[in-house]
């Protein structure tokens, strides 16, 4: 009898777990490309535009890279919801026989958290996109890990999000270099390992229709990871995009101050002013099946005798892409996707104006072009030129099906005086094309 009893419970059990996965409904996006990429004056790291003295000119690159990415949603009922950002590829094509991101790892599971809607709002809880905002002109696809509160309580139209990241913790950790070796806390600015942390505060607000979205937030940030200095900072930011009949008006801002503090002064580590500014506007007009706009982008640069600030806005935003060299994927300059973005230009900032244009030969063919002027923001020094140069792009798109599409691209960099260095070094400034084609699978 005991033995009859245990196997109807344990039946029950199981008919009730497969009742409540039943009930589960679970979606799976994502996206495969593969792409071919060619770039003059490559070495290895994206283009470098310059050869010093007595040196030959940078050999060309050519190289496939491939990305795999599926973002699994788990709706457990109505209230509970996990989702997740998953790469099973994210690497150069050909260099590994198994599915890899470019750090070696086998599977980079990128975001996973969980969304509770309470009868007061919406809660996050997990590693989540810790460099998403609104736009993408300073955004990166990065993560960490996030407590949110969506409230639910405003007026129509309006929304509000706040949060804590915590992007280092070290509560309950001994806290150590690279080689495992304890270290000292500084005394001015940690009491114990429960402060050598890195932490974010945001809150922000939004006013959304279906035409027009205008948000602002405030960020604080907090970083004692390095045991004899402490850095805080304050960001305000904003972000406005409207659509006016043909018209629409895009623009996004990020202000930061804040300071760097050194336990102990020496002449080669002091203390630290922060002060940058970005600023991103894009106009334009749609009309009928061609779309044409302008775009100015500005992000401050620390200037050559500004010592001990820094004014450096630092690498515009991994998916923001609009020229295919100076914001390029694979080129290492302002962006860092593919190759990190290069260090000394990220320093010296960036003023640009560019105008684009679209144009929809069919409902599968489209043509894209741009032609954009930049400089650096920065002060270089003696003899050196801020003149980035102009840039030509052009493009085209092609739906071969509802979810496959390919796509090529051209962009030719006319170097300017900026890559000739000083009258000291005298490098030979180098014009540089890269030719990108990409097949791209949706679902």
């Amino acid at each position: 009898m005991k033995k009859i009893l245990s196997a109807v419970a344990a039946l029950g059990l199981v008919a009730g777990v497969a009742s409540t996965a039943s009930a589960l409904e679970f979606n799976v996006s994502g996206h495969y490309f593969l792409e071919g990429v060619y770039q003059s004056a490559g070495e290895g790291v994206g283009v470098v535009p310059w050869s010093g003295p007595g040196e030959d000119e940078a050999s060309n690159d050519a190289f496939w890279r491939h990305e795999f990415k599926i973002k699994p949603v788990m709706k457990v009922n109505d209230k509970i919801v996990v989702k997740s950002s998953i790469y099973l590829a994210d690497n150069s094509w050909g260099t590994e026989d198994t599915a890899q991101d470019g750090s070696g790892n086998n599977i980079d599971v990128q975001h996973i958290f969980m969304e509770y809607t309470s009868p007061v709002g919406m809660v996050r809880m997990g590693r989540t996109s810790s460099g998403l905002w609104q736009g993408d002109f300073l955004s990166s696809d990065s993560q960490a890990n996030r407590l949110m509160y969506f409230p639910n309580m405003l007026p129509e139209n309006v929304g509000a999000c706040f949060f804590l990241q915590k992007s280092a913790e070290n509560d309950g950790f001994e806290y150590t270099d690279d080689n495992g070796t304890p270290l000292l806390l500084a005394d001015d600015f940690q009491t114990s390992d429960t402060d050598a942390d890195s932490d974010m505060y945001e809150a922000s607000v939004w006013y959304k229709t279906k035409d027009m979205i205008a948000a602002l937030g405030y960020d604080y940030m907090r970083d004692a990871t390095n045991p004899t200095e402490l850095s805080t900072t304050h960001r305000l930011k904003g972000y406005y995009n409207q659509n006016f009949s043909n018209m629409y008006v895009e623009s996004e801002f990020q202000y930061d101050f804040g300071e760097v503090e050194q336990d102990v002064e020496t002449v080669n580590n002091q203390d630290q002013d922060i002060k940058t500014l970005g600023f991103m506007a894009d106009v334009g007009m749609n009309m009928d099946k061609l779309d044409v706009g302008m775009m100015f982008i500005y992000a401050s640069g620390t200037d050559d005798d500004e010592e001990t600030d820094d004014n450096s806005v630092g690498q515009l935003g991994e998916q923001f892409q609009p020229y295919n060299i100076l914001t390029g994927a694979t080129t290492g300059m302002y962006v860092s996707d593919f190759h990190p973005a290069d260090g000394n230009l990220v320093d010296a900032g960036i003023i640009s104006l560019g105008v684009h244009a679209d144009f929809a030969v069919s409902d599968k063919l489209s043509l894209n072009s741009a032609l954009v002027y930049a400089e650096v923001e920065a002060d270089l020094g003696p003899g050196m030129d801020d003149e980035l140069g102009w840039e030509v792009d052009l493009g085209m798109s092609y739906a071969l099906l509802d979810n496959l599409t390919y796509q090529m691209d051209f962009g030719y960099l006319m170097a300017g005086d900026l890559f000739e260095g000083d009258a000291e070094d005298n490098d030979d400034a180098e014009d540089v094309y890269v030719l990108t084609h990409r097949l791209t699978m949706e679902f």
